[in-house]
């Protein structure tokens, strides 16, 4: 795993504050610090194991974060992390306007004096 001063694995730590696993943000981190890279040899200094790297890089390219470069061998990117993280942020913010608007629709409801029973 990179150190990089012992800053590493608390990168991975906040990489894991907006979603992804620990392989995931290993890897991610991995390939933000080397560029492109061969994904052979990625698993080395992501410190995951060697058989997890390439489902690895499958979920991160399902999730928007890394591009593919070359095919045979197989090398990857990662996207620029403010992009991703402006995205994710865009995401978490839809999600709660339309939860403030359930509640002000039960609320109005509530008001209106129409039965209103919340079941969890």
């Amino acid at each position: 795993m990179l150190t990089m001063n012992g800053v590493g694995k608390e990168i991975v730590e906040l990489f894991k504050g907006f979603g992804l696993g620990e392989y995931e943000s290993r890897v991610y981190f991995a390939l933000q610090i080397f560029g492109k890279t061969k994904a052979g040899k990625l698993w080395a200094p992501a410190g995951i194991p060697q058989s997890k790297v390439y489902n690895t890089i499958q979920v991160l390219s399902a999730k928007g974060l890394v591009e593919t470069t070359s095919l045979n061998p197989l090398e990857v990117r990662a996207k620029p992390f403010l992009r991703f993280a402006n995205n994710y942020m865009t995401e978490k913010k839809c999600s709660l306007y339309e939860i403030q608007e359930k509640i002000d629709d039960y609320r109005d409801a509530a008001k209106s004096n129409k039965l209103v029973r919340v079941v969890v």
